[in-house]
């Protein structure tokens, strides 16, 4: 597939003690109708914790996502404490898959933010390309015949 359309935008979440978890579905997906796939790119860039933090209460964010031979993997992201820095840049992509974030530790809030891209490709599109056309197939075939003269026998 090629020549798809892409779109990019800002994504967020806010994680607190009343919502711990957040999910984000990135799978791709079908529209038959339209016969398209839509991809999803989720790239995260930073998580700040809110000036509003308890003071001393360390807040961890963690994130949930499957990793190679779709085993689950939980990765701390983001360590942060009020009174220390509030903001920490992150380079995090996750790639036609779903994940969610967690806040195993503290009670935030803590933002998420980063961007969203999607990518629409029309269903078969490399294919439609790549089959010859119907006079191109009897060319080729005549292309391939070449008259050769005969082999000329060696004297020994």
């Amino acid at each position: 597939m090629r020549g798809g359309m892409e779109k990019s935008f800002v994504w967020g979440v806010t994680l607190d003690a009343a919502h711990k978890e957040q999910k984000w579905e990135g799978t791709a997906t079908e529209n038959t109708v339209d016969c398209t796939v839509t991809t999803h790119t989720l790239s995260v860039r930073q998580v700040v914790l809110s000036a509003a933090a308890k003071e001393g209460e360390v807040n961890v964010v963690e994130l949930e996502v499957l990793g190679y031979n779709d085993k689950k993997q939980k990765i701390p992201i983001c360590v942060a404490k009020a009174g220390g820095s509030y903001v920490t840049n992150v380079d995090i992509l996750i790639e036609d898959q779903a994940a969610t974030f967690h806040l195993t530790a503290g009670s935030g809030p803590v933002y998420i933010s980063g961007t969203h891209q999607t990518e629409t490709n029309i269903i078969g599109e490399d294919d439609m390309d790549d089959l010859p056309d119907e006079g191109e197939e009897e060319e080729e075939e005549e292309d391939e015949v070449v008259d050769s003269p005969p082999k000329k026998k060696s004297k020994k």
